[in-house]
């Protein structure tokens, strides 16, 4: 995850602030010779604020669109949701939400449930319903792909940027 992702995830409320800090721990190890401003962050504690020292991170990295930002938190938070399906009574629903909250991507529409059916219609809510889990799950095989290295799960913790 880029830095870029933690301002966007810390703007859009996606992100607990002490995940930033604890990200900018990690790479303190992972460095010889630290910036200023990763090793201000690994130092902060959990009440202060953090996002300008987010930001001179993020500005410090390769320049990247919103978007690629946005794509990337939207891929994280349906394949939480997917992931606890089980424990929530509508995950559907719930993709309902994500579609909105992320501006209605179009990419997504083919697995949000309120939207018109793409195929013939299967006979019963719950053979139409298992479709969208299909697909949604299949958005997820693709869009893991493109921040996944080959052979990590996708719940794995060490996404590449």
């Amino acid at each position: 995850m880029s830095w870029h992702d933690v301002r966007f995830g810390l703007v859009n409320q996606l992100l607990d602030p002490q995940a930033a800090i604890e990200m900018a721990v990690d790479q303190v190890g992972e460095h010889e010779d630290p910036s200023g401003s990763l090793l201000e962050l690994a130092g902060a504690s959990k009440n202060e604020p953090i996002r300008d020292l987010v930001e001179r991170l993020a500005g410090g990295e390769s320049p990247r669109s919103e978007e690629e930002s946005r794509n990337k938190w939207l891929y994280l938070v349906l394949a939480w949701i997917y992931d606890h399906r089980s424990e929530d009574p509508d995950p559907l629903q719930r993709v309902e939400e994500v579609y909105a909250d992320f501006g209605y991507p179009e990419h997504i529409a083919s697995f949000v449930r309120y939207m018109p059916m793409q195929g013939p219609d299967l006979g019963s809510r719950k053979a139409n319903e298992q479709r969208i889990f299909e697909r949604w799950k299949r958005y997820l095989d693709e869009a893991a792909a493109s921040y996944h290295p080959v052979g990590l799960p996708r719940s794995d913790p060490r996404m590449r940027q």
